[in-house]
């Protein structure tokens, strides 16, 4: 199937998309995991009304982060306002080890307690770099086709370039920074969009100003990458380039 085709059937399948929420915030999707495996196994043990009774633990220092984290996984599966007000004060000054529970505990509650209200389904989606609106934060790497730093009015090419590729598909550039044989940027695309065409588009108008950026590049929305990770991604390339090129040896003339 074409990218054309999973897009279309990815708009199809959201609609107009008023029912979608996003986490907003970046969160670890360590804990996101952790956050929702626990909520698996400790909703449905106790009364609504048993972990109403116990709601101000969350600001008690006595009580151990373990039985927090409980708490707070327990109380975001109750729509009730009441609930909600007690998780948003509770996000804005949470126990340090705790400000990503919050957050996930709050939304989650947010959003059963719209479905409730509204007599609708909501649909909940988490990443690791969160969104804005109806758009998905992303990290990006580019790879310079040479080696090196980009050039101060390459480094200008690829900003405004990339800025206007990114404004043509609704989406925005947040953050870009220029290293050392790549390029970093934090951007947020709308839910619907083909990233592919996206960031192709973006490098091809850049290199028609000289060629200097690869037609590799890396997209992720699970966190942002460690000059470590990327370099090893760029070490990976270049290896399975080098392999190519020995399966296919240059031909000597005679």
């Amino acid at each position: 199937m074409d990218n054309e085709s999973v897009y279309k059937r990815i708009q199809d399948f959201f609609g107009n998309m008023d029912n979608i929420s996003l986490l907003e915030n970046p969160v670890d999707v360590t804990v996101q995991m952790q956050y929702f495996d626990l909520s698996g196994k400790v909703r449905g043990k106790q009364s609504n009304k048993e972990i109403l009774a116990h709601k101000d633990d969350l600001f008690n220092s006595e009580i151990t982060i373990a039985k927090k984290k409980k708490l707070l996984a327990q109380m975001a599966g109750i729509p009730s306002p009441e609930i909600y007000r007690t998780l948003e004060t509770y996000a804005k000054q949470p126990d340090e080890t705790l400000k990503e529970w919050a957050q996930l505990a709050l939304q989650e509650n947010k959003l059963l307690l719209e479905s409730d209200l509204l007599e609708c389904p909501q649909v909940f989606i988490s990443t690791g770099l969160g969104g804005k609106g109806h758009k998905l934060r992303y990290f990006v790497v580019l790879f310079n086709r040479v080696g090196g730093n980009l050039q101060p009015f390459q480094q200008k090419i690829v900003h405004e370039e990339m800025e206007d590729a990114l404004k043509r598909h609704n989406s925005e550039l947040e953050e870009v920074h220029f290293m050392d044989n790549y390029t970093t940027m934090r951007v947020v695309v709308p839910l619907t969009s083909d990233l592919t065409r996206v960031f192709r588009e973006g490098i091809d108008e850049c290199n028609q100003f000289g060629n200097f950026l690869s037609n590799d590049f890396i997209v992720t929305n699970m966190k942002e990458l460690s000059s470590t990770e990327i370099k090893e991604a760029l070490d990976t390339k270049n290896e399975a380039l080098s392999e190519l090129e020995d399966d296919f040896p240059s031909i000597e003339e005679e």
